[in-house]
This record gives C-alpha cells, structure tokens and sequence, in this order.
C-alpha cells in the first residue's frame, strides 16, 4: 500500500513539472529507431525548431492575463558565470489613467511607442497612457535566484570549454541548477528549468537523461528540464518524507552526452519559470476509499491487540488464582491434620477442663451477687441526676430566648445602615450626603469667584470696543475718554444746527465711522453702568457672601464627619451583630446539650433500673448453669470422639486435595506463558506492522499531498523579479543565455 502512495505521489510531482512543457514540442511523425526508453528523439518540422527559445519561453507562458509580463535575460559565459542581466516588462493597459508601477532597474527604456515615465526615488514609475500595452527594458547586478552551472567531460575528464573547442571523442555535459527564491513570507519557491540546445551534425548518438532529444534533418535539438531544489525542500517539510519521495525522480541537473567531432557549439538557452501550471493532487489521488480500508483493518488490529492482552490478564489472574489454591490446598491439609491430633488431645484432655470449668461456673455465681447488690446503689443515685438534668434544661431554655431576642435587635439596627432595592441605608446614604455637599460647596465657590470677576470681565469687553475704535478710526481715538469727548461733541454741534457731514469733515471721519463710534459709544455707556451696579452689588453682599461661603465649608466639614462617624458606628454595630449570632448559636447548641443531658440521664436512670434487673438475672443464671454443665458433660465427651474421628476423614481428603491442585497450577502456568507470548505477538503486529500501514494513510499521505500542493502554489506568489506594484498582477521568467564555444581551428 506504501509503496502504491509513494509512487503515485511521485509521479503526480514529476507530472505537474513537466505535462505543461515537455509535451507538444513537435509534431511526431516517427521514433528514431536508436531511441532508448528514456531518450525520446521525435522528429519535428522546421517551424517549431528554427528558433529554440521561441520554444522553451512559449511552452513556459502561462501568464496571458497578467497585468505586468516580465522575461529576464541572463548572458553568462561558457560554464555559466553572470556577465550582463536585462531585464524586459511589458504592462498591460486596462484603464484610461496614467499606469503606476514599481521597479528597480536601470537605464530603463520604452521599446513598443513614445509614453513618458517618471520615476521616484523609491522606484515607483508612473507612466503616461496613450491606450496601448507599454513594453520597456532596463538593466540591474542584482543576482537571480535562478543560475546554472556547466561543466564539460571529455572521455570521462573534466575539460574547460576552450580546451574542448576542436576536440573529438565522448562528450559531457552536465548542466547544474541553483534555486534560492523565497515568497515575501520566506517560503520556498519552486522553479522548473528547462534547457534547450541544437546540436549539429557533429555530434551523434545524442542522449539526456532528463528530457527529450527531437530530430530535424542532420541536427537535433535537445531539451532537458529540472526541478532544483525542490526534492530538498520536500525532504525536509513532509514527515516521513523518506518513504515517499526519496525514489522521486525529481532532477536537479540535466546530463547530455554524445560522440563528437571537431567540437563545437552554439549558444544554449534555460528558460525557468516558477508558475508550473495548475493541478489538485486532492483530486487527482482520492485516498478516502484506502482510509476507509486502513480504518477498518486498524480496528481489527486493536480488537486482537485488545483480547490478546485480555486473554493474558485472564491466564494470569488464573495463574495466581491456581498457585493460591495449590497453597491453600496444601495449608488445609496440615491444619486438617493439626485438627485431628487436636481433638484427640481435646478428648484426653476433657476431664481436667470439665473439673476447672465447674469451679469457674461457682466463682462465677459469687461475683453475679456481689454485683447485683452493687447495682441497687447505681439505680438510686441515676433518680437524683435525672431530677437535676430537668432543672438545668428549663434554665437554659429561658436564656436561649433572651440571647435570640438581642440578635433579632442588631439584625435590624445593621439593616438601617445597608441599602435595599426601595431604600438607601445610613452607610451609603452619608456618603451621599457628603460628597453632594462638598460639589455644593465646590458650586458655591465657584459662583462666587464668577461674581468677583464680572466687573473685570465687563473691563474686558469695554477694553475690546475700545481697541475696535482705535483700529476704526487709524488710531485717532485710542481710549474710553477720547471716545466719549468725540462723540459727545458732534452730537452737541448737531444739536445746534450744524449740518452733520461738516461736523464729521471738521473731526476727520465719514459716516460709516461716524455710525461705528456712536454704536461703541453706547455700548461702553452700558458696559460702564452694568459694571458700576455689580461693584456695588458685590460690595452691598460681601458680608452676605462670606457667611454662604463659611456656611458651606462647614456643612461639607459637618456631613464628611457624619458619614465617617456613621461608618464607624456601622462597623461596630456589625461586630456586634456577628458575636449576638453567635451568643445566639451558642445558647442554641447548649439548650440542645442540655436537651441531650436530660434525655440521657432518664435512659441512664432506666439503664441502671435494667441493670440491676439483669444483674438478678445473671445472679440466678449462674446457678442454673452450673447445675446444667455438671449433667452435660457426658454428652460433650461423646461428641468429642464423634468429631475425632471425622478430623481423621478430613485430614485424609485434604492430602489428596493438595496432591491435585498442584497438577493444575502446572498446567495453568503453561498456558499463561502461551498467552503472554500471543499477546507480545499481536502487538508488535500492531505496533511494527499495521500501524504503521494505517497512520501512512490517515495521516503521512494526506499530509504528504497537502505541503507538495502547497509548494506548487508558492510558484504563483512570485510574480517579478526586478519589483512590481502591489495591486498588480505579475508573471515572470527567466532566460539564460550559455555563451557558444566555437571552433576557430
């Protein structure tokens, strides 16, 4: 079952790598009759070979609705060390605005039309909008998270590219992929790179053992695809991972050989892309009818698990049960024996006992006597402490009441305090009191600071016509008396016959200024007189005010006294009320003590009435027996012997009881050892078989299928290299280019 998961989730991995690209490349028309089972070599028409890059990038594209497309070319020499990286955007119009986006490169040029750009120094570009799709290029050193590495094999030994230029024999090449993209989030990012070459008519039997070799006329063109990185990171994420993937062919380098003369070649393309396409493992590997299987033969592994242990518990319990009844098998039949012997000893020794017992009886019959006289005086000493019990009873019943009576009291003083759902208590209601006195008094003080300050406040105002007049009148009339004497002037030349417009051209002003002194003239007239009655108004109550104001401090002095007085009269009422509960519950446990007294001194009065009863009793009892052991004791001494001979008959059985019961606990511990063994049997099944089986498809699959699909989506979430604007969508690839190795001989 493993096995089928392990395979299966693999080759989902490898096909969601590679169904997108590696399909298609040409049309087939035959397979080359030199073709291996893992070296595809197809023939194609010209059109779809003439321009190898054409090939890679269109079977990468999968980005037709992206907002910003953007291809990375990457030049590097023959083994694959960076010399040059340009980097070419294309963003796609979908509005009548200006297009806002992000980027990091330099010498930035439009190559599709004449659209302007600014950029600031953050490298937001914001590009004019003429309704065309904008394609630019720039360049940048920042390093790729996508490089390859090229080393080359001559016969079997490393050889740099110029020392192979012109050389003939065995030839390989080993492309190595690096990958060290990383979400925003620093996830891992998978990449599938795919190389592509053309080899010439030099080289034959061409082989690569990830990818594909496609025939056209003399040549061929040799595409190879790894995934770097990838199996690494699977390894390390997904528990177990070893058992799934580890036989995964997930390449991380492409391996091309060939026989070649005259060696040369042209320049080599890898294009990688992040987004791999679209694909549900989920769906394409349904696991709830194996589960569903795994589930059921788990429970029937733990029900096995389970009878086994119960059988084991079972023997064992058996085994000690078997060794203890061996053991007491054993033990009846030595005290069995022991019986035996005793009651001939009984037998032997009857006449001694009969003897001493009889004196025993009369010794006996004394003391009976003794005691029966003595319990007379007990019965007549319980009547006189029954009697004083009474009074006591009565006496603490009448002080119960009056310890009551005090608590109920304090209960209701306390309650005058507390407050109730229809009343405030004297507590929180001198609190009340006190802090609604002291914002009486905190009012009070206010208002009369309000009334000092009125006659000053009103001076505000009056100053602030004033300062409105002089700005009115550029300065000519700058105080209260100036205003006065002007105004007072002209209407007392109006007054007697002079044409206004000549009074204001002699003073200097027009009528519009003229309107404004007279309405400020009034104004401070008002203000002056309003000010001059709340002086004398203040002064008239100062006395007035001084008593409202001692009144109220010492009301507020007075109310916070009472509410702590009343606090602390509260506490003390409580304490009190806490120690009459328990005078109270006191008093209660004493009356019930007392009740108890007097009920147990009348049982004590009837218990010595019945002993002294008894005591006459057992006096003349004790005659009795003594008469009747004398003409018993033949009989007992028959029964003796009859008992004697049944311990021999029983000593006998017991031998023979022990004798058995060995056998059996012999052959019960051999059944409890065949238990044991069963039940350590089944479960190591469960443990090193079953389970593990089980938990690989209730919990590692499912697992396993969910962080490989959340691997492929990290893909999706890297959408640029050289940077892009956050409500932008974005596809990226990278193009790199493997200098040629020309043979100049």
């Amino acid at each position: 079952m493993k096995k089928c998961v392990k395979k299966s989730i693999g080759l989902m991995l490898v096909a969601s790598m590679t169904v997108s690209s590696l399909t298609g490349c040409g049309s087939t028309a035959e397979e080359s009759k030199d073709t291996t089972s893992k070296n595809n070599v197809e023939k194609t028409d010209n059109s779809k070979t003439s321009n190898v890059e054409e090939i890679l990038t269109n079977k990468m594209d999968t980005s037709k609705d992206s907002e910003k497309k953007e291809s990375v070319y990457v030049e590097m020499d023959a083994e694959g060390n960076v010399t040059k990286t340009t980097v070419s955007d294309e963003l796609k119009v979908s509005g009548s605005e200006n297009i806002t986006d992000y980027s990091n490169l330099s010498d930035i040029k439009n190559l599709s039309g004449d659209e302007k750009f600014t950029k600031s120094d953050d490298g937001k570009i914001v590009w004019e909008n003429k309704g065309e799709n904008i394609s630019y290029q720039g360049t940048t050193t920042e390093a790729t998270p996508i490089n390859v590495k090229v080393t080359y094999y001559l016969d079997g030994k490393k050889i740099s590219p110029s020392d192979l230029a012109g050389k003939s024999g065995e030839v390989k090449i080993v492309y190595n992929y690096s990958n060290t993209a990383k979400t925003e989030d620093g996830q891992f990012v998978p990449f599938l790179a795919l190389t592509g070459m053309v080899l010439d008519d030099n080289f034959s039997n061409v082989k690569v053992d990830n990818g594909k070799v496609v025939s056209y006329d003399d040549s061929n063109i040799v595409i190879g695809y790894a995934a770097p990185g990838l199996k690494d990171h699977l390894l390390n994420t997904i528990y177990n991972a070893e058992d799934y993937i580890k036989d995964a062919d997930i390449p991380e380098e492409v391996t091309v050989t060939a026989d070649v003369k005259d060696f040369s070649m042209n320049m080599t393309l890898t294009v990688a892309s992040s987004d791999i396409g679209d694909m549900n493992l989920k769906d394409t590997l349904d696991l709830s009818d194996v589960q569903k299987q795994m589930d059921e033969l788990q429970d029937g592994a733990n029900d096995l698990v389970d009878g086994a242990k119960q059988l084991n518990d079972g023997t064992t319990k058996l085994k000690t049960g078997s060794k203890k009844i061996n053991e007491g098998a054993k033990d009846l039949s030595k005290y069995t024996l022991q019986l035996s012997n005793g009651t001939k000893e009984m037998a032997t020794q009857y006449t001694v006992f009969n003897k001493a017992l009889l004196a025993g009886v009369k010794s006996a019959k004394s003391g009976a006597d003794k005691l029966y006289a003595g319990t007379k005086s007990i019965k007549t000493a319980t009547g006189t402490l029954d009697t004083g019990a009474k009074g006591l009873k009565k006496g603490i019943a009448d002080a119960k009441s009056g310890s009551s009576q005090i608590s109920s009291g304090l209960k209701s003083a306390k309650a005058a305090f507390e407050d109730t759902k229809k009343s405030q208590g004297l507590v929180n209601g001198s609190k009340t009191l006190a802090a609604g006195t002291k914002e009486a008094s905190a009012g009070v003080d206010q208002l009369v600071d309000t009334l000092k300050n009125t006659p000053d406040s009103i001076q505000e105002n009056i100053n602030t016509v004033i300062d409105t007049v002089k700005e009115e009148s550029g300065g000519a009339i700058a105080s209260e008396k100036a205003l006065n004497t002007t105004v007072e002037a002209i209407n007392t030349a109006v007054t007697s016959g002079m044409e206004l417009s000549q009074v204001l051209a002699a003073n200097g002003l027009n009528a519009k200024t003229y309107y404004k002194l007279v309405q400020a003239y009034y104004s401070v007239q008002t203000l002056e007189q309003v000010k001059t009655q709340f002086t004398k108004q203040i002064a008239t109550s100062a006395s007035d005010i001084k008593k409202l104001t001692d009144g109220m401090d010492a009301l507020k002095t007075g109310s916070s006294a009472l509410s702590t007085g009343i606090g602390t009269l509260y506490a003390g009422i409580k304490q009190l009320s806490t120690g009459a509960d328990s005078l109270d519950s006191g008093m209660s446990q004493l009356k019930t003590g007392s009740t108890s007294l007097a009920e147990g001194t009348g049982k004590l009065k009837t218990g010595a009435s019945d002993l002294n009863d008894g005591m006459k009793t057992l006096s003349e009892g004790a005659g009795t027996l003594s008469k009747k052991i004398g003409d018993a004791s033949p009989k007992i001494k028959a029964g003796i012997g009859t008992i004697d001979t049944a311990a021999s008959q029983i000593s006998d059985g017991a031998k023979t009881l022990a004798s058995g019961t060995t056998e059996l606990k012999d052959g019960i511990v051999t059944l409890a050892d065949g238990t044991k063994e069963l039940k350590d049997g089944t479960i190591k099944l469960n443990d090193e078989g079953i389970s593990k089986i089980t938990k690989t498809f209730k919990e590692d699959a499912p697992d396993a299928i969910d962080k490989i699909q959340e691997t492929l989506n990290n893909g999706k979430k890297y959408n640029s290299f050289s940077g892009i604007d956050k409500n932008m969508s974005g596809n990226v690839k990278f193009i790199l280019k493997v200098q040629e190795i020309s043979n100049d001989k």
